[in-house]
């Protein structure tokens, strides 16, 4: 298995979400609701990231490093159009070595997940 290329292409999709967020913020369209096109590439993004998982695991920080993993979380979180696969990432979050930020991370993805049920 190829981690350090797979860590990359998680670093990547991360990138383009940023890059993205930061061409709306400077049209100034950020606060206008859910972009199409953002939501459109959380979409994209989400999808890919899956595929990873799906070949993986979750993508911990043993296994694609700190700023992999980190990307990996801001891609899951940006999943709101995705909600069965946010709660397959808090599944394998549940089975993963808790440390603190996996803690955190389960906690958090639990709020959000509840926050858009309702």
């Amino acid at each position: 298995m190829n981690y350090p290329e797979i860590a990359h292409k998680i670093i990547q999709l991360k990138d383009v979400d940023l890059a993205l967020r930061d061409e709306l913020i400077q049209k100034g369209q950020l606060g206008n609701g859910y972009d199409t096109d953002m939501e459109q590439l959380h979409i994209k993004n989400a999808d890919q990231l899956d595929e990873i998982i799906n070949l993986i695991g979750y993508p911990t920080i043993e296994k694609v490093g700190q700023e992999a993993s980190e990307a990996a979380w801001l891609i899951i979180q940006h999943a709101i159009s995705k909600p069965d696969f946010m709660k397959k990432c808090v599944q394998l979050l549940q089975h993963t070595d808790h440390n603190d930020t996996v803690k955190l991370n389960l906690a958090y993805l639990t709020d959000r997940i509840a926050v858009f049920e309702e």
